[in-house]
């Protein structure tokens, strides 16, 4: 996922009816009462300072909006303006300039009118008097677009450019009655189930914090207790602290104290349930400590010490009050040399390490696969730091995110994950500083038998039998300048086929999901690599938080869904390549990213219409059945994911609720819908048997709408179930006080008058029973 650098919004929502109404259209440009920035007006620079103004002009008598650099440089005033869909507008306005200058012909100053195609489009440079502009464009399913003033259209620009007057004029509008007709005799390749598929990625609060049940940070003692970056606080001075590199015990480097009496170190900040039981260890070598002293929040044990070598302490404590800032103090007592390796602290209910509330939700989810361990994180990821005994694996400071990877989550805790909720494993490869060795011995680890050395190294980690990994990821958007290890396409496609070569050399049966990216990185990749994969990846994330309206929002997904697709299918016509394959996409990450970070490193809030996106897109993808393979909705827990969580509690964002109900009742048979369902998004599917069909209708608007459903009753029982997600508002959201703002209710519906009334701002499935014939 890449980052947003050299960017500040300023976003002030006003509502549009204080413009000001006259014969010919909304007066978009601030008036003379008003500055830009107190009406709705963004100002977004590339580089600082700020070269922009917005004063009265004297021809008409109102706020003009300046742009003004001497140097290249990008930079916009920018408005979302709320509008129909199915609708036709016109643009109109006062454009002049100064000196401007493109880095390239047809580069200077002009307008944008967001993501529309418009008539009129002019591109302004050198020296123009005040000039009319006049634009006209197409709404489709969109109920908002952007305005955008540039200085730096098509290319960097210099110079000054003015705008005034800039007016919005409707021009038509079609009446909308949404109604459809199913058509059962164009059959249509059945969805996969991979489709509902999730990714989870090592960082931020998605793995520690989020799925494992540890409750201790910096456990290992990656930073030196008492100093400022650790977790830890200690009693000794830190100056005359030691550090062990002899990697003796671990892969990691140790502190060693010389304790004198005694010496404590604590961490505090733990949350404790009244009543629950904590399980713990503690790692260490003491030469000539006699006593360790563990004390969980007031409740203290003491254990005896003999011995020079590494030993665990096991220990239980049961909290006797709850609290958010429980203490773990341990002390040390004798006079001696004490290496500390380990320490852990988790509730005594964990599965296999994991929090029971979000494996409770995980099952709801009922995900077919799940994508590990990146995204980002795997370009710089040894995989064998996270195999061994716990306590002895190391920790690493990584590149991707800056943070600390503690590894106590490695192949075999993913599988063990895997296992608990009946799902397929999806395992990435370091493309990036990885190499094709380092791939190739992963599945050899993870496929391969006893008698080779990889196979013999799993058993000794308590896992004889073969793993049988099926699906494989080759790198991770080795396209970014972002990525760890990236290079042009030009030499990546040689690393892939290596790096593919070397995987199948070992287990020719696995299934290996390609790095893609629309236009040359896909085309190459085709051109060099077809023979060297079986699925290709693509990513999105919708991060602009200026698409305006509840159904231009909305509308992002399946739009991309529907581009991604027909990117691959134009390669599928213009490359030789791919004429004897059947190249499936892996939409291996997708959501929306834009919210506020409210649990940890890009730990979004989603709201209702979040939820709504999600569902358009499940419909899009029954589309598109033909041409995707999988989509793994990044990244489950936390981290832009459909499960939050706080310390002690977990639950589902109003996109989760999308997931696990769509996964459970949604069909997998797609039908052909004839007719028109605008402003409605809808999708039909039989399921597999043929005895229900589903019907996915996305209501975007601020409105209760009426579908019509044409000869239904010919195809199905009158009475059915509406399964239906929806909230007071489109932005209302889940959290750990109100878990059910946005929620799934259940009722029955009636068909007979061949109908039905889709409530405002919802996502629903309707079901009925067939009348198979």
């Amino acid at each position: 996922m890449k980052g947003i650098r050299h960017f500040f919004y300023i976003i002030l929502l006003l509502a549009l009816t204080s413009c000001d109404q006259e014969a010919n259209g909304i007066l978009l440009s601030p008036s003379k009462r008003v500055q830009a920035k107190e009406a709705d007006w963004n100002y977004e620079p590339w580089s600082a300072p700020e070269h922009y103004s917005d004063t009265v002009s004297a021809q008409f008598d109102s706020q003009v909006l300046k742009l003004s650099s001497d140097t290249l440089s990008f930079e916009r005033w920018f408005r979302k303006i709320p509008i129909k869909p199915f609708a036709t507008y016109r643009v109109t306005g006062w454009v002049k300039t100064s000196g401007v200058e493109g880095e390239r012909s047809e580069s200077g100053a002009g307008i944008r009118l967001g993501k529309f195609d418009f008539s009129g489009d002019t591109i302004f440079e050198a020296d123009n008097r005040w000039s009319q502009v006049e634009m006209e464009f197409s709404t489709e399913m969109d109920d908002s677009f952007i305005l955008e003033f540039v200085l730096g259209k098509n290319g960097r620009a210099r110079g000054e450019v003015w705008f005034d007057n800039f007016r919005l004029q409707e021009l038509s509008a079609k009446e909308l009655k949404p109604e459809i007709t199913l058509n059962f005799d164009e059959p249509r390749e059945a969805m996969s189930p991979y489709i509902y598929g999730q990714f989870i990625e090592h960082m931020g609060k998605s793995i520690y914090g989020g799925l494992w049940s540890e409750m201790l940070l910096d456990r290992k003692f990656f930073h030196l207790p008492g100093t400022k970056r650790s977790a830890w606080k200690s009693t000794l001075d830190t100056n005359s602290v030691q550090i062990d590199s002899s990697f003796t015990f671990s892969r990691g480097r140790l502190p060693v104290f010389q304790v004198q009496d005694q010496i404590s170190i604590s961490q505090q900040g733990l949350a404790l349930q009244d009543s629950k039981k904590y399980d713990g260890r503690l790692v260490f070598k003491a030469d000539q400590i006699s006593k360790v002293r563990i004390n969980l929040n007031g409740s203290a044990k003491d254990f005896e010490v003999s011995g020079m070598e590494f030993q665990t302490i096991p220990f239980e404590f049961v909290s006797e009050e709850a609290t958010e800032n429980g203490i773990l103090e341990i002390t040390f007592l004798g006079k001696g040399t004490l290496s500390l390796a380990a320490v852990s602290l988790m509730p005594s209910d964990n599965i296999k390490g994991y929090r029971p509330e979000v494996i409770k939700l995980l099952k709801e989810l009922n995900a077919p696969v799940y994508r590990w361990p990146g995204g980002n994180f795997v370009s710089g990821y040894d995989w064998k730091d996270g195999i061994g005994d716990p306590d002895r694996r190391p920790t690493r400071y990584e590149r991707a995110w800056n943070g600390l990877e503690y590894n106590d989550v490695g192949i075999h805790e993913f599988m063990d994950l895997c296992d608990l909720l009946n799902a397929e494993a999806n395992i990435a490869v370091n493309t990036g500083l990885g190499t094709a060795e380092l791939a190739a011995a992963e599945v050899a680890y993870l496929n391969g038998s006893l008698s080779g050395t990889m196979g013999k190294r799993r058993a000794e980690n308590g896992h004889p039998e073969p793993y049988n990994v099926k699906l494989w990821a080759v790198g991770n958007e080795m396209f970014g300048d972002w990525q760890l290890g990236h290079m042009p396409v030009e030499d990546y496609v040689m690393k892939h086929n290596k790096v593919a070569e070397a995987m199948w050399a070992v287990d020719p049966n696995i299934e290996l999901i390609a790095v893609g990216y629309p236009g040359k990185w896909n085309d190459w990749m085709y051109e060099n690599c077809a023979d060297h994969m079986t699925y290709i990846s693509e990513h999105f994330y919708k991060q602009d938080w200026h698409a305006g309206g509840l159904l231009t929002h909305v509308q992002q997904m399946p739009e991309v869904i529907a581009s991604v697709a027909e990117e691959h299918r134009r390669a599928r016509r213009e490359i030789p390549e791919l004429k004897e394959e059947n190249i499936k996409i892996a939409m291996d990450e997708w959501n929306y990213w834009y919210g506020p970070h409210v649990y940890g490193l890009l730990g979004t809030r989603y709201f209702l219409r979040d939820a709504l996106g999600i569902a358009a897109g499940l419909n899009e993808f029954s589309r598109q059945s033909d041409i995707y393979f999988m989509a793994n909705y990044a990244q489950t827990v936390n981290v832009i994911g459909a499960i939050k969580t706080t310390k002690t509690d977990a639950w589902l964002e109003g996109t989760g609720l999308v997931l696990k109900l769509y996964r459970k009742e949604f069909g997998t048979q797609p039908v052909s819908i004839e007719g028109s369902s605008a402003p409605l998004n809808v999708a039909a599917t039989l399921s597999e048997n043929g005895e229900y069909l589903t019907v996915s209708v996305v209501n975007a608007t601020h409105e209760d709408q009426i579908l019509k459903l044409n000869s239904f009753l010919d195809s199905v029982e009158k009475s059915g179930v509406a399964f239906v997600i929806s909230g007071a508002n489109d932005m209302v959201f889940n959290d750990e006080n109100n878990k059910d703002r946005i929620s799934i209710s259940e009722q029955e519906i009636d068909i007979s008058a061949e109908q039905m009334t889709i409530p405002k701002e919802s996502a629903g499935i309707y079901k009925f029973r067939t009348r198979k014939k």
